[in-house]
């Protein structure tokens, strides 16, 4: 088991590495058109609710949970 100094050590190299990713997202989306990283977004999004429905299929994971993020997906996708 991790000591209180390694952990809080962990803690803030995980909250310095989040702040990063960030500024090179932020950097990202003011860089290249929005057409071009909400594209991306949906392609990342789409897979990770195939790979849900996948699991689903095999038992993996609980299918109500599943099907009320595709609803929530869906129903974002077409207010946008």
């Amino acid at each position: 088991m991790p000591s209180s100094d390694e952990f809080d050590s962990s803690q803030r190299q995980n909250v310095a590495e989040r702040r990063q990713f960030i500024k090179r997202w932020a950097e990202y989306v003011r860089t290249h058109e929005d057409s071009e990283w909400s594209r991306q977004q949906n392609e990342l999004i789409d897979s990770q609710l195939q790979s849900a429905n996948e699991l689903a299929r095999r038992g993996e994971t609980d299918p109500v949970e599943f099907i009320s993020a595709l609803q929530r997906r869906r129903t974002n996708h077409e207010q946008h």
